[in-house]
């Protein structure tokens, strides 16, 4: 899926949750109530089709790679096992048995296609002389062998092709799907811009969640880190508030002279102990 095709899919959900939100904006629409409540099925359908032809674009290129891996294996297995071990026992008969020098190696670089039909040439020509290959040493089996290998190697093949093949046709049905997503969500708009016509808040939300950003929403390290530091610097003034706090509490007065004492309470008053005796009448 392109990133702009993705970000369309994108649009089409938030659209649609919006109208699942803001139900009363169907019926709100008057004589076009019907055709946009048509358009908002619609719409829930492409969004459903758009998501499984984008999952099936990235299985089918998966499955395609696997397959590929496998058929890098199948090829050496076909090649080196089976098809140089006739090719050796027939290269050392040539002059001895007629004709058997037919039996050649293909070209190393040709595709595996190529290989496959080489592979069945050569089971063809083999038939011929299997029965002296067997008694200079080969398997009782080696031509079953072969075929099993070429047949193996050809399974591998249509299986690639049938995984690209799948993953063309997806990424068709996204493209298809993404237009006719934009159509619907135009039509949705259309409506919606006469039915909110009165209600400029609602209406300010839609036009909103209908825009096909251009690049995807992503929050930017900038904005992280001034979170952070906004964080630090609203625990430094706690820790400073709480200082300034701890030293009101604990002030101590100096004296005239400059030393430090405790604050006593004031002599005579109300309440206290240290409160100096009157003198007594003469």
């Amino acid at each position: 899926m392109l990133s702009k095709q993705s970000r369309g899919l994108q649009c089409f959900r938030r659209a649609d949750a919006w109208l699942d939100v803001h139900p009363e904006v169907i019926p709100a629409s008057g004589s076009s109530a019907e055709a946009l409540a048509k358009q908002a099925s619609a719409l829930k359908g492409v969004i459903s089709r758009m998501t499984e032809h984008g999952t099936e674009q990235f299985t089918q290129r998966d499955q395609a790679l696997l397959v590929a891996k496998d058929e890098t294996t199948l090829r050496s297995e076909l090649r080196k096992r089976h098809m140089k071990a006739i090719v050796t026992v027939a290269t050392a008969l040539r002059g001895e048995v007629p004709g058997i020098g037919v039996l050649r190696m293909p070209p190393g670089g040709i595709r595996s296609e190529a290989l496959v039909k080489a592979a069945e040439s050569m089971s063809t020509t083999v038939a011929i002389y299997e029965q002296v290959l067997i008694e200079q040493g080969l398997p009782q089996d080696f031509h079953a062998q072969l075929v099993a290998a070429t047949s193996a190697l050809r399974a591998s093949v249509d299986a690639r092709g049938l995984a690209m093949g799948q993953r063309v046709g997806a990424t068709a049905g996204v493209a298809a799907d993404f237009a006719s997503g934009r159509k619907i969500l135009s039509m949705i708009d259309a409506v919606l811009l006469h039915a909110l016509k009165a209600d400029s808040s609602t209406l300010a939300s839609w036009r909103q969640v209908r825009r096909i950003t251009i690049k995807p929403v992503m929050p930017r390290p900038s904005d992280a880190l001034s979170s952070g530091a906004d964080a630090l610097s609203s625990g430094a003034d706690g820790l400073s508030s709480g200082a300034d706090g701890l030293s009101a509490s604990v002030s101590v007065p100096l004296a005239v002279d400059g030393s430090m004492h405790a604050s006593a309470p004031a002599a005579n008053a109300p309440g206290s102990t240290n409160a100096t005796p009157a003198p007594l009448a003469a």
